[in-house]
């Protein structure tokens, strides 16, 4: 379960700038997960260091964090969307409520079989 976990954040990093396709709720379920403890981990060891980097150094730092885990959101939660069988453009919600998005993509069952999207990922995986 372990890896399957490592698995799905690396896949989440890989297929960054991928917005076809789809994506089960156990991968997405995971990468938050993942996500939301690097991202802690990080900003942790950051602010840690605010006495040695320049204020500049720690924002750019910060910046670049934000943008990176953002597009990696917004890839993961259209794939996560076309599984459910709602197009990517649903994730527009999400510049208004992230939370709101990131809930229902972990609670909506996806489509069975084959949708617009693509292949059911739960057959492909097995």
């Amino acid at each position: 379960m372990l890896s399957k976990a490592i698995n799905s954040w690396f896949d989440g990093y890989r297929k960054m700038f991928c917005y076809k396709g789809r994506s089960t709720r156990s991968e997405f379920g995971f990468f938050i997960l993942i996500q939301i403890i690097i991202l802690w981990l990080s900003f942790a060891l950051l602010f840690s260091m605010d006495k040695i980097l320049p204020d500049a150094i720690l924002g750019i730092c910060v910046m670049l964090i934000f943008i990176v885990t953002f597009l990696t959101m917004l890839s993961y939660n259209i794939r996560r969307l076309h599984d459910i069988g709602t197009s990517g453009l649903w994730c527009f919600v999400y510049l208004l409520c992230p939370g709101a998005i990131i809930g229902a993509s972990l609670i909506i069952k996806p489509t069975s079989g084959d949708n617009q999207y693509g292949s059911n990922p739960r057959i492909l995986s097995k």
